[in-house]
């Protein structure tokens, strides 16, 4: 929870994390880029580790903009969470535990 919280507080004082103001881009970057450091310190990578695939992560969802269905923002972005879990696996899947790499 330290390093979500770390990596979010990261984002959130140099960008958005709130849809509304910095489009789907905001949010479910930040969220998928949060995840993604959490499962590498969760796996036992280093911090090294888990600020690479915080900005990788977050570097996959870079352009996503917005696409309103009737003025709500939260119909795309809940959709595009989806996408962000599976980004943030795979971000964190080229880790291994330090002693083995």
């Amino acid at each position: 929870m330290f390093t979500a919280s770390m990596h979010g507080y990261i984002i959130a004082n140099r960008s958005f994390i709130s849809g509304a103001a910095g489009v789907c881009q905001a949010e479910v970057g930040s969220a998928t880029a949060m995840a993604a450091g959490t499962i590498v310190e969760l796996k036992g990578g280093s911090q090294r580790q888990a600020v690479h695939a915080t900005a990788m992560a977050i570097k996959s969802l870079l352009g996503l903009d917005r696409d309103p269905v009737a003025g709500l923002v939260e119909v795309p972005c809940i959709k595009r969470n989806v996408v962000g879990t599976s980004i943030a696996f795979s971000s964190a899947g080229w880790c291994r535990k330090p002693d083995t790499m």
